[in-house]
């Protein structure tokens, strides 16, 4: 009797070997390099049983903020634990790396350590994607990994793996949530083997949650994520049976109450933000301020903080300092993001005026925050060449106006649509179109978020999933160009 031997692609491997250097390359060579703290991280370290090192809180000459990375905390007891579980899902990481130092004997915890297990993710996670999406030709099949490793594995992605931000766990949990998709789809309709299809279906749900806790701003997804795992429970209705059915909706349930106890977690963030879309945003240059904050249902005398953000120092507020009493009577108790839709509907130009502001600040995934620790050099490092030339090629030469965003969603809709039409019968292709039109559904919805719900504060790092998600067209639109180029020659 013959055994079948399993042949292991080797461009496969090789795309393994290369992701593991760069990842190598960029984050754990020294000297080591991450993305410092602007004042995101008391929100993780608080629900994650983490705090500053003695040694830093006495060092009368630390800096946290801004200017240096923080690489090692130490581990505390957790207060309260259903903070944690209802808090954000990177401090499920912290948390189990916490227990693995505890039986180490160690009480330090190391950014680099996330850094670790995010890679590891990460590459997993590509490596899934691109075993199914099912490249039959050689070429193709060199083309696509290069450009994987040259646009998801850049340096000003990977950097922020080294820190305590919800973007990297944010990234990360979608490129699992896309690779646990297309997995499914690969064993249904190429494998076409409807067996043990929960053990195909849990994954997806585990990356969902993952990604919808990894940051508050991304609880706009839900809807869309829900309707794709619906449609998965749904078509494979006749091959589960009714426990299975019911657990996964009562899953699917649990997920969509997770924002609710996220927010509750943040409720500092949403003030800020709440602060920066009306005092940052509607009244930064805005002729009518007064008018503006009539139709909010505000107070006119707040005009006297138009064009402040929530993160000043008291003395540069008038009045109505963010966080004190007098500001929460008149402004955090009357504000709400109800409000804010109402009145971009009724401005449709400013709000195309500020989708213009947006679209200046999208495609940048660099920082001017600190990249190296202080122990390294006394001079801030804001400068990061491992491994960028696609960030820079990116930010540089890309242009960055609301037609060329625009352009591309339009080409991509228009193409998909008819390939949808015509392949009514090609159940695999219609399946990989219908998750290509949630992941833009997912990018465009993210795109409005930063300055309708954040003014014009940290507007590129609020495009960090956008960033993302159009990197991820770029890659389709390669990809078909070079299936079209290939077929061409092949005649």
């Amino acid at each position: 009797m013959k055994m079948k031997r399993s042949i292991v692609n080797p461009y496969k491997v090789l795309l393994t070997i290369i992701a593991i250097l760069t990842i190598a390359g960029v984050l754990f060579i020294k000297p080591e390099v991450g993305v410092a703290d602007q004042g995101d991280f008391d929100r993780i370290m608080g629900i994650s049983g983490l705090t500053l090192l003695d040694s830093d809180k006495n060092n009368a000459d630390f800096i946290r903020f801004y200017d240096y990375i923080v690489p090692e905390y130490k581990i505390n007891e957790i207060d309260k634990i259903s903070d944690t579980v209802r808090g954000s899902s990177l401090s499920y990481l912290i948390v189990f790396i916490n227990a693995i130092c505890k039986n180490f004997g160690q009480n330090i915890f190391k950014t680099q350590y996330l850094a670790i297990i995010y890679s590891v993710m990460y590459v997993i996670a590509f490596a899934i994607i691109l075993k199914s999406i099912n490249i039959n030709d050689d070429i193709r099949l060199i083309i696509i990994p290069i450009l994987i490793i040259l646009i998801f594995f850049d340096g000003n992605y990977l950097i922020w793996f080294n820190s305590l931000y919800g973007e990297p766990m944010m990234i990360v949990t979608f490129a699992l949530f896309i690779a646990s998709v297309l997995n499914y789809i690969h064993y249904k309709y190429v494998i076409k083997k409807n067996g043990s299809m929960l053990l195909r279906i849990i994954p997806i749900l585990a990356a969902a949650y993952l990604f919808i806790g990894s940051k508050l701003q991304v609880s706009v997804s839900l809807p869309f994520i829900v309707i794709i795992i619906m449609k998965i429970i749904w078509e494979n209705r006749d091959c589960l049976n009714r426990i299975s059915i019911a657990a996964l909706c009562v899953c699917v349930y649990a997920m969509i109450l997770y924002p609710a106890g996220i927010s509750r977690n943040s409720n500092n963030l949403s003030k800020d933000t709440e602060y920066n879309s009306v005092f940052y945003g509607i009244l930064n240059g805005s002729k009518t301020p007064k008018q503006d904050l009539a139709e909010l249902g505000l107070d006119s005398d707040l005009y006297v903080e138009a064009g402040k953000h929530s993160y000043l120092d008291t003395d540069e507020y008038s009045k109505y300092v963010p966080g004190i009493e007098i500001t929460d009577e008149e402004f955090y108790s009357k504000i709400s993001n109800l409000k804010l839709a109402k009145f971009y509907l009724n401005h449709p130009v400013r709000l195309l005026k500020g989708m213009e502001y947006t679209a200046g600040k999208a495609f940048d995934t660099s920082t001017s925050l600190g990249k190296c620790s202080q122990s390294y050099s006394k001079t801030p490092v804001i400068e990061f060449n491992r491994f960028t030339f696609w960030s820079y090629f990116r930010e540089h030469v890309i242009f960055k106006n609301l037609y060329f965003i625009g352009a591309v969603y339009f080409i991509i809709i228009l193409v998909s649509v008819r390939k949808y039409i015509n392949n009514k019968s090609n159940l695999e292709l219609r399946s990989k179109i219908f998750l290509l039109w949630i992941v833009m559904l997912i990018g465009a919805v993210q795109f409005p978020m930063p300055f309708v719900g954040n003014g014009r504060a940290d507007t590129a790092k609020q495009l960090f999933l956008f960033n993302f998600i159009f990197d991820g067209l770029f890659l389709v639109i390669f990809g078909y160009i070079s299936s079209k180029i290939i077929k061409y020659f092949k005649r």
